[in-house]
C-alpha cells in the first residue's frame, strides 16, 4: 500500500501528496559514488557518430521487438502499470528519451548517435518501458495535480491574508493563485522523479537481462550519460536539487549494485509488491 506524505509548500504550511516506488531501489554508499565519480572523471568525452539512412528506425524496431516480451512479462508481474505501449523515433539530436501518456515511448536520434551497440540503446528503451510498467507516468500526473491543488490553496490563503490587511486586485489575486499552483505542480514532480528514475534504471536492467542483452555493454551508455552531464555542468552552481534524475555517479554506482544483485540472484531481484 502506497503512503502519501505531504508536499510542503512555502513556510511548511500547505498540503502535499507523495508517492513511493513499486519496488525497492538500491542504496548507494558514499564510497561507491566516489569511485563512480572518479571513473566518470577519467572517461573520454562522448563522441557523436553519423547514422546511415533509416538506421535509427531499423535499430529501434529491432530492439523493441526483442524487449517487448520480457517488458510485458514484468509489467504483468508488477500489476500496477501500463502494459501496452508504442515506441517511436524522434529526429531530435539531444541525448534523451522519454515515456509519455498512453503508453508512448520516444527515443531521440541523439541516443543512437552516441550509442555504440544495440545493448546501450536497449537499456535506454528498457528504462522508458519500466516507467510504464511501474506506473510512473500516471503517478506523476496525479502527484502534479495534487501539488497544483496544494499550491493553489496556499496561494488562496496568501490572497485572503492580503485582502484582510488592505485589499488586493482580482488580477493580482488570480496571478498569485496561478503561480503557487504551478510551483506546487513543479515541486511535486521534482520531489518524486528521482526515485522513479532510480526504479526505472533498476527495472530496466532486469528487462535488459531477461531479453538477453549484455549489461556490461549497456553500462557504457550510463557512463556516457554521466560524462555528458559532467561536461554540461562544469563551472555551474550546484543545482542538484533541481535535477529530475539522480546525479551521474549515483546512477552509475546504482547500476553496478543492481547488476551485482542480479548476478548473485541468478537473474532475479526482489520485487516488493509483485
Amino acid at each position: 500500500m502506497r503512503r502519501r506524505p505531504f508536499l510542503c509548500l512555502g513556510l511548511g504550511a500547505a498540503l502535499c501528496a507523495c508517492r513511493g516506488t513499486t519496488t525497492e531501489v538500491p542504496v548507494v554508499s558514499s564510497d561507491a559514488a566516489a569511485a563512480a565519480a572518479a571513473e566518470i572523471g577519467t572517461a573520454p568525452p562522448p563522441l557523436r557518430r553519423q547514422l546511415a539512412e533509416g538506421e535509427a528506425t531499423r535499430t529501434i524496431r529491432r530492439i523493441a521487438d526483442r524487449l517487448g516480451p520480457p517488458a510485458r512479462e514484468l509489467c504483468v508481474q508488477l500489476g500496477v502499470g501500463t502494459c501496452d505501449w508504442y515506441i517511436a523515433a524522434s529526429r531530435s539530436r539531444q541525448m534523451n528519451a522519454y515515456a509519455g501518456e498512453d503508453g508512448r515511448v520516444v527515443i531521440n536520434r541523439g541516443i543512437l548517435e552516441y550509442a555504440r551497440s544495440d545493448d546501450e540503446v536497449a537499456f535506454v528503451m528498457a528504462h522508458e518501458l519500466a516507467h510504464h510498467a511501474a506506473n510512473h507516468v500516471r503517478a506523476t500526473s496525479d502527484d502534479m495535480s495534487a501539488g497544483a491543488v496544494a499550491g493553489a490553496l496556499f496561494g488562496g490563503l496568501l490572497v485572503a491574508a492580503a485582502a484582510a490587511s488592505g485589499g488586493v486586485g482580482p488580477r493580482t489575486a488570480s496571478r498569485t493563485v496561478d503561480n503557487w499552483s504551478a510551483l506546487g505542480a513543479g515541486t511535486a514532480r521534482l520531489a518524486f522523479s528521482k526515485d522513479q528514475e532510480r526504479e526505472a534504471d533498476r527495472l530496466g536492467l532486469l528487462i535488459l537481462h531477461r531479453a538477453g542483452y549484455d549489461p556490461d555493454l549497456a553500462r557504457n551508455f550510463v557512463l556516457t550519460l554521466a560524462r555528458a552531464e559532467a561536461r554540461r555542468d562544469r563551472g555551474l552552481l550546484d543545482l542538484g536539487w533541481l535535477r529530475t534524475h539522480p546525479a551521474g555517479p549515483e546512477r552509475l554506482a546504482a547500476f553496478d549494485a543492481t547488476l551485482a544483485e542480479l548476478r548473485a540472484g541468478g537473474g532475479q531481484i526482489p520485487l516488493r509488491g509483485a
